[in-house]
């Protein structure tokens, strides 16, 4: 086939030029170094766990419901986060003067009877400076316990009245009274609260800057290619390929193979280096990021031949694919992280072939699997035949009017 001494040729001047493989491979790693270095605190990173920290109750509640909160919600129901002690209220100030405790709370007197009356109920908390999370912690606790115990109240209270204006007999929780509602209250369910894809594993700056880097530095490839092929248009080098044995159709496939090859070896150079020197993780599916990113070398390398297709002069193409590389780049998460876009925005930006090899990148870096990425890819290699196929076309237009 003709068309392979043209990919070659194209890949060895590539190959040659100094000032391109300084830009190809040793820019995006440099990129990646200073960009991961910058952001390493506000991505990823290791998670912060809370400690489990002591509380000191002071429970001068004459009914029930203190007794609850106390023994069934932090006793025993918190037992992990939290260990309770019971002290007098003179205790617990001297304890948290010393340090000897983080946090605490005083259930005053009236607690019981204010939450089955719908009152306010008083409820003090007290902490040592720097306890926030502690604090808010056991404020949200005590709230649900609250709204919990009101609404059944409520609705206790609401079904004995119903019961009443249709001179049926009381049910048998009425005659109880509180003591039915203080006993609900002891089955007081905590929050639970479960991550969505617990099991996807959070993506770090390296890693992220990893993948926006590479895909923003493979479209940069893709216009130093296309702007070879633009150059030598402008030479009378592709009429004389023409006029020797070399087809049309040769010289794009030799074109498209040429960026493609250089693509491939730029992105397995990112891939290598961010994982040998930062440590990057790419994800556990090494298929799965070979599949992703031979689509996305796919989808930029046909997008590229259909844009120098329309464009005649190489300086005009530098131009407009560097500029356009430069907003592709921005509004596809390279240079911005995805997640400070807003969802809207983040739904648009997938129609761009780099916004959605990125995500596909991430995705795989959370822990994805070479299926989970099978649509992304097929997806990209659609677009690249589209942009490939309408290149194809033009070229093909132009040739003919050209040489008719």
């Amino acid at each position: 086939m003709n068309f392979w001494w043209l990919a070659l040729k194209d890949a060895l001047l590539i190959g040659r030029d100094k000032k391109a493989l300084l830009t190809l491979i040793l820019m995006p790693i440099l990129l990646i170094s200073i960009l991961g270095a910058a952001f390493g605190k506000m991505m990823g990173g290791e998670e912060e766990t809370i400690k489990k920290f002591s509380v000191g109750l002071v429970n001068l509640d004459k009914g029930a419901l203190g007794e609850v909160l106390a023994e069934e919600v932090f006793a025993q129901g918190m037992k992990d986060l939290v260990s309770v002690k019971s002290l007098k209220q003179e205790d617990l100030m001297d304890q948290l003067e010393n340090q000897k405790l983080t946090a605490g709370f005083i259930i005053d007197s009236d607690f019981t009877s204010s939450v089955m009356s719908g009152e306010a109920a008083e409820l003090k908390i007290v902490s040592i400076p720097g306890a926030d999370i502690q604090t808010t912690i056991i404020e949200n606790v005590i709230q649900q316990f609250v709204q919990t115990a009101e609404v059944n109240a409520t609705g206790m209270q609401l079904a004995v009245e119903a019961a009443i204006q249709a001179g049926k007999p009381l049910p048998e929780i009425a005659e109880q009274g509180p003591a039915a509602v203080q006993e609900q209250a002891a089955g007081f369910p905590l929050l639970n609260e479960e991550a969505v894809e617990a099991e996807a594993q959070q993506v770090d700056s390296f890693q992220y800057y990893a993948a926006g880097m590479g895909v923003m530095f493979l479209l940069m490839t893709v216009v130093i290619g296309v702007s070879a092929m633009i150059e030598e248009k402008e030479q009378e080098v592709y009429s004389r390929l023409l006029v020797s044995t070399l087809t049309h159709s040769q010289y794009m496939m030799g074109k498209f193979t040429g960026l493609l090859f250089m693509s491939l070896i730029q992105l397995m150079v990112i891939i290598l280096g961010t994982s040998l020197l930062f440590g990057v993780d790419w994800g556990n599916s090494l298929s799965g990021v070979a599949l992703a990113g031979i689509a996305y070398v796919f989808s930029a390398c046909g997008l590229g031949v259909l844009i120098g297709s329309f464009i005649k002069t190489e300086k005009a193409f530098n131009v407009a694919g560097m500029l356009g590389t430069q907003i592709l780049s921005g509004i596809g998460g390279s240079m911005v992280p995805l997640y400070l876009f807003p969802d809207w925005m983040n739904g648009i930006v997938q129609v761009l072939p780099n916004a959605l090899a990125l995500q596909t990148f991430l995705d795989l870096m959370s822990g994805g699997t070479f299926i989970e990425v099978v649509p992304e890819a097929a997806i990209l290699i659609g677009m690249g035949v589209l942009f490939f196929a309408i290149g194809w076309m033009r070229q093909s237009a132009e040739r003919r009017l050209s040489y008719a």
